[in-house]
């Protein structure tokens, strides 16, 4: 016997019913069981109309029935940051409602709250076009990542030194905040707007939705890392390769996506580690002391690729040269490079020449085995020094080579001799003072004394008195009753 048919009416609203009953939206069969499987789409979506027409999640949904009391737990963590999770502020006057930031794909029930909701609230912070936010999510960053080279990076220790997040983190977001009109055509078809309104009249008329309702994706990752960090062999190296590379370790690695620094790391693994390490300063035990040029945003080819030119011609060495310094500082820069050079060159060959009398004194009188050690150590922190290029950091480089001065003086009291003076350094090297970038001046003319006449040199006051620089120079004019012979202006 044939059923009669139903009315029409009756086959929608039975449509419907099953809808709101969460057969549309809930857990598919076969799937492991998520905890809102068992809950009716109903018994959250209980607001307004959105995207595909489910309605919004209020927050009085998700604490019904005692499931999320009290706005759920006082904290959350999300990637690498623990943060306030209740009452988590959107404004002065609003919080941000627990669907805009916990949401599910049509289909499915397992909620997800991930870094890209937060990357869009905190765009401004993220993207900079407000004041470097970092510190508002990484308090304390204490990870340690590895540079291009292979040398550990202690994020604690970049704190401590005030090395600001951008200087190596430069790109951080991937996608902006703006909403297309047209989206909203998705919500209100009888009728969509033919403009967006302000931003937050559009939040506080959509309480309940998902921030994904109306915005896209914003990622927040390290897109762009500063040249200094990761090494683009490319930037420096001419592409062509001599001998040619074996056809398939090269596909192979192409094949795999690797970039072309990777390509080159596979056989020039960490070939520039000791300058990376000097230039960043990461001194092992020591305080770190980051080069004022990286600090600066100096890259490698800034220094190593004549200015203007796009890379160095195939074949040629690659060495920093004078007209770089030129291009940046002017021509009062002509000869600093060299006068760098030639300062390191004399303190090395002083404290060589010191540690080779060490070296002979302790042999003569036992060897102990602590001043034989503390030897190899200073030797260490020279050749350290040399092969990781001065120039890179002369604030960091200084140190080393006082360092290693002192373990020859120790080696001297272990094998219980009396150490003979160390050769005169000057001043030490601090970042911000004038032989920071005057490094070597000591063979410079200072110039003629104009009471007496006489032609003063930098060496004896640098080297034989330990005078700072501004022991006799500077900025100005002379104050009155002070003789210009006394006062050496270097400019306004």
């Amino acid at each position: 016997m044939l059923r009669p048919a139903r009315p029409a009416w009756r086959l929608l609203a039975a449509a419907g019913l099953a809808a709101l009953a969460g057969l549309a939206g809930c857990g598919r069969r076969g799937t492991p069981k998520a905890p809102h499987e068992g809950v009716a789409c109903v018994g959250c979506h209980r607001s307004g109309v959105t995207v595909a027409g489910r309605a919004g999640v209020p927050d009085a949904a998700c604490a019904a029935r005692g499931c999320h009391p009290n706005g759920g737990p006082d904290s959350a963590r999300i990637a690498m940051v623990t943060f306030k999770h209740s009452a988590h502020p959107m404004s002065e006057q609003r919080t941000v409602p627990c669907a805009g930031c916990h949401t599910h794909a049509p289909g499915s029930t397992v909620l997800q709250a991930d870094s890209s909701t937060c990357a869009l609230c905190h765009y401004p912070q993220i993207a900079g076009t407000r004041d470097a936010g970092c510190e508002l999510c990484h308090v304390h960053p204490s990870h340690t990542s590895l540079t291009s080279q292979g040398v550990p990076l202690q994020h604690g220790r970049l704190a401590q030194a005030k090395v600001p997040c951008t200087r190596c983190h430069y790109r951080l977001v991937e996608g902006d905040t703006t909403v297309a009109v047209g989206r909203c055509a998705a919500c209100h078809s009888a009728k969509p707007p033919a403009k967006l309104p302000p931003a937050d009249s559009a939040h506080a008329a959509h309480p309940d939705m998902s921030c994904r309702t109306c915005h896209s994706r914003v990622r927040h990752r390290v897109v762009a890392m500063s040249g200094s960090i990761t090494l683009q062999c490319l930037d420096c190296h001419a592409s062509r390769h001599r001998p040619p590379l074996p056809v398939d370790s090269s596909l192979t690695a192409l094949a795999a996506g690797s970039s072309e620094t990777q390509r080159c790391g596979e056989c020039h693994a960490g070939v520039h580690a000791e300058e990376q390490r000097l230039l960043l300063g990461l001194m092992p035990g020591e305080q770190l002391r980051p080069s004022l040029m990286f600090i600066g945003g100096v890259t490698c080819r800034s220094c190593h690729v004549t200015p203007d030119a796009p890379r160095p011609a195939p074949g040629t060495s690659l060495k920093p040269n004078a007209h770089a310094c030129v291009g940046c500082h002017g021509p009062d820069w002509s000869g600093m490079l060299g006068r760098w050079n030639r300062g390191y060159d004399r303190r090395r060959d002083w404290i060589t020449g010191y540690l080779t009398g060490a070296e002979t004194a302790v042999q003569a009188h036992g060897a102990p085995p602590a001043a034989l050690a503390d030897l190899a150590e200073a030797r260490g922190l020279l050749a350290f020094v040399q092969r990781a290029g001065p120039v890179h950091n002369l604030t960091a480089a200084d140190q080393i080579m006082r360092r290693a001065l002192g373990l020859g003086e120790a080696a001297y009291r272990l094998a219980q001799l009396s150490p003979p003076p160390p050769p005169a350094l000057g001043p030490p090297v601090r970042g911000g003072s004038c032989l920071s970038c005057h490094y070597g001046i000591e063979e410079a003319p200072a110039g003629r004394d104009s009471s007496t006449g006489r032609m003063t040199t930098h060496a004896p006051h640098i080297l034989g008195a330990g005078l700072t620089c501004d022991a006799c120079h500077a900025v100005g004019a002379a104050p009155p009753g002070v003789p210009d012979s006394l006062w050496i202006t270097t400019g306004s």
